[in-house]
């Protein structure tokens, strides 16, 4: 009996490598485009760990105050996911409604979006870049970064207003069952925060920063198998709540070596504040 449910537990477990921060460097900084020639070199270094990824179709199941993360099954009538346009008017409200019901939250603010394809092909020429699955632990945003966030949308001191605000990604395929570049989520109560960097995050006019994850054993990694279009991960960077197991959920897409020959990931993930007044 206790084989069996061996068998069980190990098929629903992926073993993988995702790529972890090398700590070498107290404040390290990426751009979060090319640099310029002749720019200042990344002090990022990435280093590679082997990783247990498990399931949650075989039982496991997240909650975002416990673990910082969350599947839910919230079916969309947007299908045009490359009109950017279309994604703006009809899938941002859409997606502040999904987020504002999952938190409980008083206003939800869907302030941007990326869309993401296994090898980066334009699919259309007037479509919005598209680019590839991130092969690395991280969060979008750290206090600071959020706090930024916060005043850019809502105004300076916007924080003074609110009891508590959220930075929250929801993560959802264009087309299923997803098997390229599947997203993983650490579970935030196995993080520890000295394993979380900040890193300087440089734009051409501006200074953002995210958190790069440091790999320690202890940390726990799950995804959801097979994801249809009418599923999405919604999940933190930022909480400002008092710290708690689920304040944050680093994230990476991985290669699930069971699928070596699938078509390539395309998903949508829209980023939102959830303001509790």
């Amino acid at each position: 009996m206790r084989s069996a449910l061996r068998r069980q537990t190990d098929r629903g477990l992926v073993q993988t490598e995702i790529e972890f921060l090398l700590p070498e460097v107290e404040r390290p900084f990426v751009y979060a485009h090319a640099g310029a020639a002749g720019a200042e070199a990344e002090t990022v270094r990435f280093i590679t760990h082997a990783v247990r990824i498990e399931d949650v179709r075989g039982g496991a199941r997240l909650r975002l105050d416990e673990h910082g993360a969350a599947l839910g099954r919230w079916p969309t009538h947007v299908r045009r996911f490359y009109d950017e346009r279309l994604v703006r008017q009809r899938y941002y409200p859409e997606s502040a409604e999904i987020i504002q019901a999952a938190l409980g939250a008083d206003r939800v603010i869907v302030f941007d979006h990326n869309v993401r394809r296994g090898n980066a092909r334009q699919l259309q020429a007037d479509s919005q870049d598209v680019g590839r699955p991130v092969h690395h632990a991280h969060t979008d945003y750290t206090p600071l970064s959020a706090l930024a966030r916060l005043r850019r949308e809502v105004g300076p001191h916007a924080e003074q207003g609110l009891s508590r605000y959220l930075q929250v990604n929801l993560w959802r395929p264009i087309r299923g069952p997803v098997r390229d570049a599947p997203l993983a989520l650490c579970d935030g109560a196995s993080v520890a925060s000295r394993s979380l960097w900040a890193t300087e995050l440089r734009y051409p006019d501006r200074m953002g920063e995210i958190y790069y994850l440091v790999h320690e054993p202890r940390q726990r990694w799950y995804f959801a198998s097979d994801m249809s279009v009418e599923e999405a991960w919604l999940f933190k960077n930022f909480d400002s709540a008092p710290p708690g197991p689920g304040r944050v959920a680093p994230h990476s897409a991985f290669t699930d070596r069971r699928y070596p020959h699938v078509p390539p990931r395309e998903s949508i993930e829209v980023r939102a504040l959830a303001l509790f007044h």
